[in-house]
């Protein structure tokens, strides 16, 4: 599975997999930029390996980009339903965007 990449809508920045570090192991980072506090944050996911398991986790959040998030690792990599999610994600976000 592919992460869709439209023109003009929200895309991954980065994605980060911390190996179980924490619950929420996966931190997949959109390329939409806020400001906090002076500092550059970016709109985020942060999921458990089985986010649609009912022990899963899955929440929005906003943080920076960096080693403290783990390993960056490549779309691929995430586990199938974290790839639904994301993907989910992206096409919310295209659709309110039109």
């Amino acid at each position: 599975m592919n992460a869709i990449h439209e023109e003009n809508s929200m895309k991954i920045k980065a994605i980060y997999d911390n190996f179980g570090k924490t619950f929420d192991r996966y931190t997949v980072y959109f390329d939409n930029i806020q400001h906090y506090r002076g500092e550059i944050v970016y709109d985020c996911l942060c999921m458990s390996a089985n986010p649609h398991h009912p022990q899963g986790f899955c929440q929005h959040s906003t943080g920076q980009l960096g080693r403290h998030n783990g390993a960056k690792i490549p779309f691929a990599l995430l586990p199938r339903d974290c790839q639904l999610i994301v993907n989910e994600e992206l096409r919310a976000y295209e659709k309110a965007s039109l």
